[in-house]
């Protein structure tokens, strides 16, 4: 029955590391620009420049999910914004009034579908289910065999690149959030329901069914997302000590 849960449970103890480590990454790529130009409007450019892919899947993602649910949409802009108290808006798109439910399907869009390209390039692309289930039940012969082929993948820095950029990207913003509590509340409501009537079990059960299979593959992709945020982030503190000694500068966070 534990083991029903463990893709949901993988799922919540991924999200808070993930965040904390784009916050991270955000902060520390300002800080490479900043490094290297010596200005911080060219360092925000450049910030924005290394996650272009990511930024613009995650506003076509609002933009989309607003046309399919009959939200009104507006302006799309992909460029940088400075904002009060020192944060960035990399994109903007202008949404229309809405309820609540469309509201925060909209503000999650970016998630679910950057989530799904993850998946994608991860599955189908590099293959890391193959190293999952080595790990699992393979030998360390056939797990350092699987790690030595994915080297072979055609392009495979640039489709790491690729999960970078929309890991860092695709988390949703607070205005994104907004409509969140009164979604909670409703679904609160409905999930009380199921339990008060016993009627409901076959539909409770196709619905946990349903909700834990979406958690396991939302939880596959954004450990993927950690991983590469961990292997990024790595690079990103040795090219800050180089360039740092070589430049004779030092950023503070």
């Amino acid at each position: 029955m534990l083991n029903d849960w463990l893709p949901l449970m993988f799922l919540i103890l991924t999200l808070p590391p993930l965040y904390l480590m784009q916050r991270w990454i955000n902060r520390h790529l300002q800080g490479l620009g900043l490094l290297f130009t010596g200005d911080s409007d060219s360092a925000v450019v450049l910030y924005f420049l290394v996650l272009l892919p990511g930024v613009a899947l995650h506003e076509l993602s609002h933009w989309l999910a607003a046309i399919f649910l009959r939200v009104r949409v507006g302006k799309l802009s992909l460029w940088p914004k400075k904002k009060r108290g020192g944060q960035v808006r990399l994109g903007s798109v202008s949404v229309g009034a809405s309820d609540p439910l469309r509201a925060s399907l909209i503000g999650v869009a970016p998630l679910v579908v950057g989530s799904l390209v993850i998946l994608a390039v991860g599955q189908l692309v590099l293959g890391i289910g193959d190293l999952g289930r080595l790990l699992l039940y393979g030998t360390w012969t056939d797990l350092w065999g699987q790690l030595v082929a994915y080297w072979r993948v055609p392009d495979f820095f640039l489709w790491l690149y690729l999960i970078f950029a929309i890991a860092n990207a695709m988390l949703p913003s607070e205005s994104d959030r907004a409509a969140w509590p009164m979604m909670g509340l409703f679904l609160a409501g409905v999930a009380g329901v199921f339990l008060l009537v016993g009627g409901l079990s076959l539909v409770a059960a196709r619905v946990k069914a349903t909700f834990l299979a979406a958690a396991g593959y939302l939880a596959y992709a954004l450990g993927l997302a950690a991983v590469v945020d961990l292997l990024f982030a790595g690079v990103i503190v040795v090219v800050e000590q180089v360039a740092g000694r070589a430049l004779g500068r030092r950023v503070e966070y």
